[in-house]
């Protein structure tokens, strides 16, 4: 797949000139006006882009922090259209890039040519969803095609390397490269080489490579600089709202954002 320079994430990664950081929120967690003041944050910080994750009922990809997040925001009523609106308001304000992550279910309840149409009218750059192969409902890939939405896959230590092609095909924007397998968070998991695997993606995809799951801090970013173009961290900052929902969980989210990014510096 070529590497489209019409995109706010494409435009992103070129101007960064070097590892960035993706900060990952759960929408509605603590509050949607809370994950706006964290998008603001971040942005303020210098994070490279944002992924904002739809609340789902059964987030088969991610650890407790993240499961614990979704089910409160869910409690509080936040579904899709919510974020959607949500980042209809941020982006009157800023330019970073959007990523929704979602499962496929809620894409479907709203219709694959409804959502790809509001979302991008919202100001949505790109969509991960994480439960559907680039191989199954083709008309959900088409109508993001169609809308000019960047669509991210997930390629893991134990991806076949037959697949792996499929995968990368179907990828705009960046390639996600989980740092191990199981699920978000901390915690273990087969990980292999994963120098080796960010040189192999490297010679398959002139798209560029952030690398996901289990970075928590600054020093394990640190690990990564120069090797992935993009860090994303997801379960610490929810577990900096996990601290004290109610009170002041967006700066204590803003405050791991800017010591990663300064980490990446």
């Amino acid at each position: 797949m070529s590497l489209a320079t019409d995109s706010r994430l494409a435009a992103a990664f070129q101007s960064s000139g070097h590892t960035g950081l993706i900060p990952f929120v759960t929408a509605g967690y603590p509050s949607l006006d809370a994950t706006l003041e964290m998008l603001r944050g971040f942005a303020a910080a210098g994070a490279l882009a944002v992924e904002v994750g739809v609340p789902f009922s059964d987030p088969i990809a991610d650890g407790p922090d993240i499961q614990r997040s979704a089910e409160w925001a869910l409690r509080e009523g936040v579904g899709l259209e919510d974020v959607l609106a949500l980042i209809t308001r941020f982006r009157t304000e800023s330019q970073l890039p959007v990523v929704i992550m979602t499962y496929a279910n809620p894409v479907v309840r709203m219709g694959a040519e409804v959502f790809a149409t509001q979302a991008k009218a919202a100001g949505v750059d790109g969509v991960i969803l994480s439960d559907l192969p680039p191989d199954e409902s083709p008309e959900m890939w088409a109508a993001l095609d169609a809308a000019g939405i960047d669509t991210i896959l997930l390629v893991a230590p134990t991806s076949d390397p037959q697949r792996v092609p499929l995968l990368l095909e179907r990828c705009r924007g960046f390639v996600y490269c989980l740092a191990r397998t199981g699920v978000t968070g901390q915690g273990a998991g087969y990980a292999g080489s994963l120098p080796e695997r960010i040189t192999e993606l490297r010679a398959q995809t002139p798209l560029p490579v952030a690398v996901g799951f289990g970075i928590s801090t600054g020093d394990d970013a640190r690990k990564l600089k120069g090797l992935a173009d993009a860090v994303i961290v997801g379960a610490a900052f929810m577990r900096r709202v996990t601290e004290d929902p109610r009170h002041g969980a967006a700066q204590r989210v803003v405050a791991l954002a800017q010591e990663i990014v300064a980490a990446l510096k």
